[in-house]
């Protein structure tokens, strides 16, 4: 933590590269009292769709609970001009850096977008259904971009789904709006396409409570079942996260699950024969709600 003329920052690690990483940044958040007034950027590097979000969301916690906006400094070109793309400022939860001049911003093109901009989902049914369908139209109009690599009119409606299905545990279980965010970006020779739907919401494990006939051991088993089993906690079959889940699996893809203190990690792009790798972790980090992260990548 360095104290400032402007208050207390703390320096967020260049830890941004992976949902996985994220995990070594996360412990911020309870740093984050009412004599912290920023974040300091200078170490980063590199950020990629689901760190970005979960910073948004950690940012928005910090709102909530003191009624403070935080201040992002020494924020990096790179990184400023990758934020202002993807509308990272537009719902208002930090304040405003200082503006990058025209000839810095990065230049959009809807013909050529490999990218789905951070897009709020509200926590109203209506509301949210409006800006689901929105989202897909969206998708579809610059799916060939983003699915470059992995193009077909399957997996172009595998991701409408999942799309829709996910969006939707947003306004049924979350209690709390979220957001969604899609890139497809090169790392080296590898191709990589990622897909993020997070909210800051009640999380999973709380959103089971009611149902007393679901027994599990711990929140990442919880998390498990709810990926392989049709469970739900609003209805007495649920096909969302299940039906996600086996769409992520045809795809050779990777799911990547966090709610509260544990999570689930599904790598069926290293599966050969038999279970995918599958990894459950508990007693993580507090992290409020739900985090997804879906990925396939390409060489």
């Amino acid at each position: 933590m360095k104290e400032t003329k402007n208050g207390k920052t703390i320096k967020i690690p260049n830890k941004l590269r992976d949902p996985f990483l994220f995990e070594d940044v996360i412990h911020i958040q309870r740093d984050l009292t009412g004599d912290v007034n920023g974040l300091d950027m200078s170490a980063i590097t590199f950020i990629e769709p689901y760190s970005m979000i979960s910073v948004l969301l950690m940012g928005r916690n910090y709102l909530r609970a003191t009624g403070n906006k935080l201040r992002l400094v020494n924020i990096p070109v790179h990184i400023h001009q990758y934020l202002v793309r993807m509308d990272f400022f537009k719902p208002g939860i930090f304040e405003d850096p200082d503006p990058l001049s025209d000839k810095y911003l990065l230049k959009r093109s809807n013909l050529s977008s490999r990218v789905i901009e951070i897009i709020e989902i509200p926590n109203k049914e209506r509301m949210s259904i409006k800006v689901i369908t929105a989202v897909i139209d969206i998708f579809r109009k610059r799916a060939e971009h983003i699915l470059k690599f992995w193009m077909s009119d399957s997996v172009i409606d595998y991701f409408v789904t999942v799309i829709s299905e996910l969006c939707q545990n947003i306004f049924e279980h979350s209690l709390d709006s979220g957001f969604i965010s899609m890139q497809t970006y090169t790392i080296g020779k590898e191709n990589v396409f990622r897909l993020v739907i997070s909210d800051s919401g009640i999380g999973i494990r709380e959103s089971f409570e009611s149902k007393k006939n679901i027994v599990f051991n711990s929140t990442a088993d919880l998390i498990e079942m709810a990926l392989t089993k049709p469970i739900s906690s609003k209805r007495d079959f649920g096909f969302g996260l299940c039906q996600v889940n086996t769409i992520v699996e045809k795809l050779r893809g990777t799911i990547y699950i966090r709610s509260d203190t544990g999570s689930v990690t599904a790598l069926y792009n290293k599966k050969k024969s038999g279970s995918p790798f599958m990894f459950l972790k508990n007693d993580l980090g507090q992290f409020n709600g739900t985090q997804i992260s879906i990925s396939l990548s390409s060489l």
